[in-house]
C-alpha cells in the first residue's frame, strides 16, 4: 500500500505535570483545542477519557493511514491527516471502537485504480455482521472513489460488500462532518445493519454510481446540512425497516432517478429541504410487497419545496394499509412535469397549507 503521506509525528496528552515547559504548552494548546506550532489541534473529534488523546498526526510517506488507525492504542485516539492528496492503494477499514479520523483542510482520499473496496469501510466486514464498534468520528476530507478507475461495484473478495465512499456496518455512535464524498462506484455514504445514533452534518455526495446517500435497518439518526446532486440513482434511499430518522436543511438536486426513495421505514422527518430537478420524480413513496406492512408510516414533510422535477413532485404509491398517518404541510409545489401529487387508488395523505403553482 502506498500513499502520497509525508511524516507521522505522535502526541499525547496526560495528566501528570509534564516537567519540560514545551510541553506543558503544547498539553495547553492540546486542550484548549489550539493548534501548536506543528501539531494538529487537541481534542477536537478525538476520543478517550479527558487527558488521555493519543494523536498520530501523518504527513510523509513515512506510515500509511491504514497503519497510523492500527497503531492507536486499545483506549483509542485520533488520527489526524496533514493537508495533501493521498492516493490509496487499499481501502481504509476502522473495525474497532474509540477512533477518530480527522483531516487537516485541503485532505483528499483518491482510491487509486482497480481497488474495487469501499474508501473507508467502518465496522464488521462480515458477510453477517456479529460485532458493534461505537465511538467513531470522521471529518475534514474529500472522499473520491474514482469510479472511472475501478471494475466492478462489489468487493470481488466480499462480493456482500458494496464499495461506497464511506460504508458503516453495524456502528453505534459515528460522527461525520465537513466531508465532500463523490465519484464511489457505488453509493456515496451507506449505512446498514443495525446502526445507531448517528450523526452527519455538512455533507456533499455526488456523482456516486447509485445512491448519494442510503440508510438501512438503522435507528435514531440525524442528517442536517446536506447536498445530494447527480447522483445515478437516488440522492436518499431509505428501507429495510428504517426508523426514527431526521433530514434538516438540505438540498437533493439533479439526480438521475429520484430525489427520494423511501419504503419499509417509520418515524422519518423532513424539514427544509429542497428537492429539484430529479430526472424522475421528486420523491417516490412505496412498500415492498403490498399487505406485508412494509410500506412507510409517519413520513412528515414540513416546509420542504419540490420544484421542477421531471415526474411528479410527490408520489405515494402504497394503500393505507400498508403506508398510514403520512404527511405533507407547509410544502411548495413548482413546475414539476407530471402533476404536484399523486396517490395510490387506496392511499391517504395528510395535507395542510401546502402551495401549488
Amino acid at each position: 500500500m502506498s500513499e502520497n503521506i509525508n511524516a507521522v509525528h505522535r502526541k499525547r496528552v496526560s495528566s501528570a505535570v509534564l516537567p519540560a515547559l514545551c510541553f506543558f504548552c503544547l498539553c495547553l494548546a492540546l486542550l484548549c483545542g489550539c493548534e501548536g506550532p506543528e501539531g494538529p489541534p487537541g481534542p477536537v473529534g478525538a476520543v478517550g477519557p479527558p487527558g488521555s488523546y493519543p494523536v498520530i498526526t501523518v504527513e510523509d510517506n513515512i506510515l500509511t493511514i491504514q497503519d497510523a488507525i492500527d497503531s492507536l492504542p486499545e483506549s483509542g485516539g485520533t488520527v489526524y491527516i496533514k493537508a495533501g492528496i493521498y492516493n490509496i492503494d487499499e481501502g481504509l477499514r476502522i473495525d474497532r471502537s474509540d477512533v477518530a479520523l480527522i483531516g487537516e483542510p485541503g485532505t483528499v482520499l483518491i482510491l487509486s485504480d482497480h481497488v474495487n473496496q469501499p474508501v473507508i469501510l467502518v465496522g464488521d466486514a462480515a458477510e453477517t455482521p456479529t460485532t458493534v464498534i461505537e465511538t467513531i468520528k470522521i471529518s475534514g476530507i474529500e472522499i473520491d472513489g474514482n469510479r472511472a478507475g475501478q471494475d466492478s461495484e462489489i468487493d470481488p473478495n466480499r462480493v456482500w460488500i458494496r464499495n461506497n465512499g464511506i460504508d458503516i456496518r453495524m456502528v453505534h455512535d459515528l460522527t461525520i462532518s465537513n466531508i465532500n464524498v463523490h465519484d464511489a462506484v457505488s453509493g456515496g455514504i451507506v449505512a446498514s445493519w443495525q446502526c445507531r445514533g448517528l450523526f452527519l452534518d455538512n455533507l456533499s455526495s455526488h456523482n456516486n454510481q447509485f445512491d448519494g446517500m442510503a440508510f438501512y435497518d438503522s435507528e435514531n439518526i440525524l442528517i442536517s446540512n446536506f447536498i445530494c446532486h447527480a447522483n445515478d440513482a437516488a440522492g436518499l434511499s431509505l428501507d429495510n425497516d428504517l426508523s426514527y430518522v431526521i433530514f434538516d436543511n438540505g438540498l437533493i438536486r439533479d439526480n438521475i432517478d429520484v430525489g427520494i426513495f423511501a419504503r419499509h421505514a417509520h418515524d422519518i422527518s423532513f424539514h427544509d429541504l429542497i428537492i429539484s430537478g430529479n430526472h424522475s420524480h421528486g420523491a417516490f413513496i412505496s412498500h415492498v410487497t403490498e399487505g406485508t406492512g412494509t410500506g412507510v408510516t409517519r413520513l412528515v414533510f414540513e416546509s420542504c419545496s419540490f420544484i421542477e422535477n421531471n415526474g411528479y413532485g410527490f408520489w405515494l404509491d402504497s394503500p393505507a394499509t400498508d403506508s398510514p398517518n403520512n404527511a405533507l404541510m407547509g410544502c411548495l409545489f413548482s413546475g414539476n412535469a407530471d402533476d404536484s401529487i399523486r396517490l395510490h387508488n387506496e392511499g391517504v395523505l395528510d395535507m395542510e397549507g401546502n402551495i401549488f403553482q
